[in-house]
């Protein structure tokens, strides 16, 4: 580098990880900042992307308002679906009886897409309803392990005060019989 303002350039290129590359350092500190500049840049971003995304993401709450809100959504669409269904049926029905062969053909076609798109909300919600699924039985699988490991805790401290007690009484029946050893006979 040969002076100040091609530094200042260089830097925010590296940090930013552009590196256009019509500058490159002479030296290996110059090289070495570079490198330390890069890192950084990457890091820095990577951290920003992170943050960024933490707070984009929905609560636990805002997910249940939002499934709740879309459950609705897709009720009202799958209604709407089905009665178009039915219009189309019935229509058909009704051409069928007059005999208007391109009337049957267009509202047998409309039938079919009314079908189609009833299948695909169908679906849709179906999904949805999976997912909510999930998310509870994610929740209740964390209460089940929070229970278990609350009764495991109870468990291990109700052996350890029983392996104390019998470590008490061991040493107890060591001491008793310590004191028969030493002690003289009385039968003597």
């Amino acid at each position: 580098m040969s002076n100040l303002s091609s530094a200042m350039w260089l830097i925010p290129i590296t940090f930013l990880t552009i590196g256009y590359g019509d500058m490159v350092p002479q030296t290996v500190c110059g090289k070495m900042i570079c490198l330390f500049t890069g890192v950084m840049g990457v890091g820095c971003t990577a951290l920003i992307v992170a943050v960024a995304a933490q707070k984009l993401e929905f609560t636990k709450a805002e997910k249940h308002v939002h499934n709740f809100m879309m459950d609705i959504r897709y009720t009202k669409q799958i209604k709407c679906a089905a009665a178009n269904v039915l219009g189309e049926a019935w229509l058909l029905h009704r051409h069928t009886k007059q005999g208007d062969m391109s009337k049957i053909r267009l509202h047998q076609r409309e039938l079919l897409g009314a079908i189609h798109i009833f299948r695909r909300r169908r679906i849709k919600h179906k999904n949805l309803k999976d997912q909510v699924n999930s998310m509870v039985d994610i929740s209740k699988m964390q209460m089940i392990m929070t229970e278990l490991d609350c009764n495991l805790n109870s468990s291990h401290q109700d052996l350890e005060k029983r392996i104390d007690q019998l470590d008490r009484k061991l040493d107890e029946i060591s001491r008793l019989i310590m004191t028969a050893i030493e002690s003289p006979h009385l039968s003597h």
